[in-house]
């Protein structure tokens, strides 16, 4: 059972297992971190840090979707959103606040939504990225039309169709059946 706040080392998804999540005090000592599922009301948090981390924050929160957000003190400065499919989800975003880069939160929310969409039963994990160093998280490139038609109702994917664009940058995928 996900549990709405919790500050350990697991958070347990709704029969899909746990999720691993950095321990209080593990990355800083003097703060409170917390990690949770996102729910509507964290929608301007989480396009906030999505947006000053120059990511695409349209058709977040949309339904088929599993969102986290990361808070320090109280304040959000991460989060983190899969899409899913059937055996398949689209990681839609890690982004932590610039007050909270270069800590190692970043790296975490990605491994927990990966582990996340393992324990869900998923085969694959996809994502769009302009940025680089996505094989250290066990990603490959990939060409762009097998995202399109392994997941072609993911939020993020109709969002790029109903604007007549393509998603920008490279496409990953990580086998999750190794």
């Amino acid at each position: 059972m996900l549990r709405p706040q919790h500050n350990s080392s697991y958070l347990h998804g709704a029969a899909h297992g746990p999720l691993s999540l950095p321990q209080e005090g593990s990355i800083m000592s003097d703060t409170t971190l917390t990690t949770r599922l996102a729910t509507a009301q964290d929608k301007p948090n989480v396009t906030r840090v999505f947006s000053e981390a120059g990511l695409d924050t349209d058709a977040t929160l949309e339904g088929g979707t599993t969102y986290w957000i990361m808070e320090r003190n109280g304040e959000a400065v991460g989060a983190v959103g899969l899409e899913h499919g059937d055996g398949v989800s689209l990681l839609r975003g890690a982004a932590v606040a610039p007050s909270a880069r270069g800590l190692g939160l970043g790296r975490q929310l990605v491994i927990s939504a990966v582990e996340y969409a393992r324990g869900r039963g998923d085969r694959a994990i996809y994502m769009f990225s302009k940025g680089g160093k996505w094989e250290s998280f066990g990603f490959t490139q990939i060409p762009l039309a097998v995202v399109m038609g392994d997941i072609p109702d993911a939020p993020q994917i109709q969002a790029y169709r109903a604007r007549g664009e393509r998603p920008g940058g490279s496409t990953w995928m990580r086998d999750l059946t190794q």
